[in-house]
């Protein structure tokens, strides 16, 4: 098989753009199969008992609704309950009580309604369930629903797995054969030009120029896809041997000092999200990045080495 038949051919552009579409579906549907088996909440006034039917065996969550709207009312009270509140549950066909265990680790907030969870409860077959709320305070409004965090996190995981794996095996492919494809187009020049001549570096010059610039718009395409970031250094990486010893070397040294600092500082602002600062430092690192590319791409549109 010859050098030129084995380039890539522009059907992989294709591919690449079948792959994009394919994980943006893939992950529409994850996003609709959570939100077709979302379960309203059934609300209820609390002291007191509510008799509820729950189609679903598994695990659930009472909550308290402590900004709502509920038979017309408008609730809207702390959201600490009072010490002495108990929660039951009991199978209301055969009267035997559920354990039931204290939950205080998550919210919700959903339109007009904002919620914390009060207590867990598991049932392996569906059936009417009579909740208890005991405690000596005035009406507020409860609710309960199975447990959808785990369902959220899986979607919420799934989709951005999918989107990463789907987008960066696209661009890794768009890389793979603009590199083969661009590699082709130096050997041809090559091997049509005499040695040394003057056409064929200006050729060989042309051709790394562009992947430096290709490199410099992926590292700006990062801020809506952060994906191609990665996908700019490997290229950095794959092609760095190409351009020693030229004025693009500086340029290939400049975009991976901009990326792995980039990398630095974001961990750094992540690290200290909490504290607020984090905030700050993440902005700061998206603007010296786009000084880094602008300058870079300025410079190189000019043919300009760019400083050590």
């Amino acid at each position: 098989m010859t050098e030129t038949a084995a380039v890539p051919g522009r059907g992989w552009y294709l591919i690449a753009g079948l792959i994009v579409v394919a994980a943006l579906a893939a992950a529409v549907v994850l996003v609709a199969w959570f939100v077709l088996n979302f379960e309203t909440s059934r609300q209820f006034l609390g002291p007191g008992k509510h008799v509820a039917e729950f189609d679903k065996p598994g695990s659930y969550v009472v909550w308290n609704d402590y900004r709502t709207v509920f038979g017309g009312r408008s609730y809207d009270v702390s959201e600490k309950l009072p010490s002495a509140v108990r929660v039951r549950v009991r199978d209301a066909a055969s009267g035997h009580a559920l354990d039931v265990a204290p939950s205080h680790g998550a919210s919700s907030s959903v339109g007009d309604t904002a919620r914390k969870s009060v207590a867990k409860f598991e049932i392996t077959k569906p059936g009417r369930y009579e909740i208890v709320i005991e405690g000596d305070f005035p009406q507020r409004v409860f609710s309960a629903n199975r447990d959808f965090l785990w369902r959220l996190f899986l979607v919420i995981f799934g989709v951005m797995a999918l989107l990463f794996v789907g987008f960066g095996l696209a661009i890794g492919i768009l890389c793979w054969v603009f590199i083969k494809r661009e590699e082709a187009r130096e050997a041809e020049v090559r091997t049509n030009a005499s040695a040394g001549a003057p056409a064929s570096l200006d050729a060989v010059t042309k051709a790394n120029k562009n992947i430096t610039r290709i490199v410099y718009i992926l590292q700006l395409a990062s801020l809506a896809a952060g994906i191609t970031f990665i996908a700019a250094v490997i290229l950095n990486y794959v092609k760095r041997k190409d351009v020693e010893g030229t004025w693009l070397e500086s340029h290939f040294r400049w975009q991976i000092h901009t990326f792995w600092y980039c990398l630095l500082w974001m961990c750094v602002g992540l690290a200290t999200l909490v504290i607020v600062v984090g905030f700050f430092v993440l902005i700061a690192n998206v603007i010296w990045m786009l000084f880094r590319a602008i300058k870079g791409i300025t410079n190189l549109d000019e043919n300009k080495p760019m400083p050590e």
